[in-house]
């Protein structure tokens, strides 16, 4: 399990835990997505903290937020941004399926992929800014963990859309360490939504939770099944929807 978990944090993060991966079978780490995930949004949340205790507040919460979304990409290595340009790319680029598989393989980004990007990162700037500048900043905490359950989900529940590559390798029925892993960081953001703020707070982390099942099936289909770009595109697409979610939210309880 704690092999696992190394090898989770190596392949989300740039953190250097040099993890050993084995040949020839797939690895057990997909239900640490969420684990890791939530240690990032610790950490951002370490950081909002830092910067409003040297006097961030008021207009500078948006400066507050792009500094969180700039730390979520360099601690990942831009790893979801990049799975969600390519499936940008393939998804209005491609006419047919070996296409779209072909678009995904290409390293060069596209026109589709950098629009998608520049918008999700406006998308979170403003919902992030919007959350931090009101009442209840607990989503903050929440909304990374939450979102890695998508790729966590992916693995488990997806069919792979072809043979080989990083989503093929993690794919598979759950081990016992995964469950209690991913189970125990759905329990945390459920207390702490809930303790936070109360009924809306459950609601959050369910609402979470369904977009993670949803959105990384509704992706697949386009692609034939699922592939490391696709779980890469869901985190991207679920993280920005419940940042949204909690900033329109937010409103209506203050």
């Amino acid at each position: 399990m704690l092999g696992d978990l190394r090898r989770a944090v190596e392949l989300l993060t740039l953190v250097p835990v040099r993890a050993d991966w084995p040949e020839g079978r797939r690895v057990r780490i997909a239900g640490w997505f969420p684990l890791v995930g939530l240690s990032i949004g610790v950490v951002g949340w370490g950081v909002m903290h830092l910067l409003q205790s040297v006097g961030w507040y008021g207009e500078a919460s948006l400066v507050i937020a792009a500094v969180i979304v700039a730390f979520s990409a360099w601690i990942t290595r831009s790893l979801h941004y990049d799975g969600l340009a390519d499936i940008a790319d393939a998804w209005w680029g491609g006419d047919t399926l070996p296409r779209r598989h072909e678009i995904m393989k290409d390293s060069s980004i596209g026109a589709f992929g950098a629009t998608a990007i520049a918008l999700v990162v406006a998308l979170q700037v403003t919902s992030i800014g919007s959350i931090i500048g009101g009442l209840h900043q607990i989503p903050l905490l929440l909304v990374v963990p939450l979102s890695r359950l998508s790729s966590t989900f992916s693995a488990w529940f997806g069919t792979p859309a072809r043979d080989g590559g990083l989503g093929r390798s993690v794919m598979g029925r759950p081990g016992m360490g995964e469950l209690v892993a991913a189970g125990a960081v759905v329990v945390i953001c459920a207390v702490a939504g809930g303790l936070a703020l109360g009924i809306w707070g459950l609601v959050f982390v369910a609402v979470g939770i369904a977009a993670a099942l949803v959105v990384p099936h509704v992706i697949a289909l386009r692609f034939g099944g699922v592939t490391g770009d696709v779980m890469g595109a869901s985190v991207m697409v679920v993280e920005t929807l419940l940042y949204l979610f909690a900033a329109f939210g937010l409103e209506l309880l203050q």
